[in-house]
């Protein structure tokens, strides 16, 4: 299926940005839909897999991970906070920093949304015939090298 769709297409080259939004948007629609059917919330899985996978997290290295502005972080991580599903707590080695945890509540989002995501990339990983992690090294170059532009 995927194939013939594939070759339908036409190639347009340079549309690279446009096509990893489109497949991010699928990729998120189809995420949503899995993590629904669990009865986990999109909104909160998303964040919390972040701090889940990284904690214990300063806010900066969160801001880079999840690509946010750290204005946008703020809001994301005082209602997580007032949700109760993350904590934040003096950094040892930085004082000038914090780190942010998951709360119990917070940690049973996170476990309860983690296999739905592992079925979602099993069944993009059949589609890809198997080579999701190739096809997923690739896609990290590109986000790494408009990171680096971006950063300029």
């Amino acid at each position: 299926m995927i194939a013939a769709v594939a070759e339908a297409e036409p190639i347009v080259r340079g549309a690279i940005v446009q096509e990893l939004l489109v497949a991010a948007r699928y990729g998120w629609e189809l995420t949503q839909q899995a993590l629904r059917a669990e009865g986990v919330d999109p909104a909160d899985y998303g964040p919390l897999s972040f701090v889940g996978t990284l904690q214990p997290v300063t806010r900066t290295q969160l801001t880079q991970a999840m690509g946010l502005r750290r204005t946008t972080l703020r809001d994301l991580v005082a209602r997580l906070i007032e949700r109760g599903h993350v904590r934040e707590e003096p950094n040892p080695r930085d004082r000038r920093s914090t780190l942010l945890t998951l709360t119990p509540a917070g940690q049973e989002i996170f476990d309860l949304g983690l296999p739905v995501f592992r079925r979602v990339l099993a069944q993009i990983d059949a589609e890809l015939a198997g080579r999701l992690d190739e096809h997923e090294g690739a896609v990290r170059r590109v986000r790494v090298a408009l990171q680096g532009l971006s950063a300029d």
